[in-house]
């Protein structure tokens, strides 16, 4: 490690090593926050699914609107989990030219990069949307039923 600039000595085959494992690092949790990303996608649909069922047998308009506050809450934390998996991608970035200190983890030293908030995410219009629009709609005609 070059003591002067505090960053990675790319001359040196120990920094090189090193590199490569903090890239490794960073990769794993880049991973981690995906996986719990799905998994937030996939509970939020079994639950919301299983409350709009519910209301749809029972009639019961306050079953869609607990279905609506659970389909919130995941996506407050589906957004949560984007957001830090993306500020890894940028710390990750920042790591292959070499502008933050060795083996560090914190992605506040990593300039933020301004492509794709996380709410602007496919991945976040194409499950909550559809699903929001959904129980709205079972709401309004169950509120029109009674």
């Amino acid at each position: 490690m070059n003591e002067s600039t505090n960053r990675y000595d790319l001359h040196q085959e120990q920094d090189r090593e090193d590199r490569r494992k903090h890239l490794d690092l960073i990769s794993a949790v880049i991973g981690r926050m995906s996986a719990a990303s799905a998994a937030a996608k996939g509970w939020a649909v079994t639950v919301v699914a299983a409350a709009f069922g519910a209301g749809t047998l029972k009639d019961q308009w306050l079953l869609y609107v607990c279905g609506l506050v659970v389909l919130a809450v995941f996506l407050y934390l589906d957004l949560r989990y984007l957001e830090t998996e993306k500020r890894f991608r940028d710390l990750y970035d920042a790591v292959l030219t070499n502008v933050v200190p060795p083996l560090s983890m914190d992605t506040r030293s990593a300039a933020p990069s301004a492509k794709n908030p996380s709410y602007k995410s496919w991945s976040i219009w194409g499950m909550y949307v559809p699903l929001f629009v959904l129980g709205v709609t079972l709401l309004i005609a169950s509120a029109a039923r009674t």
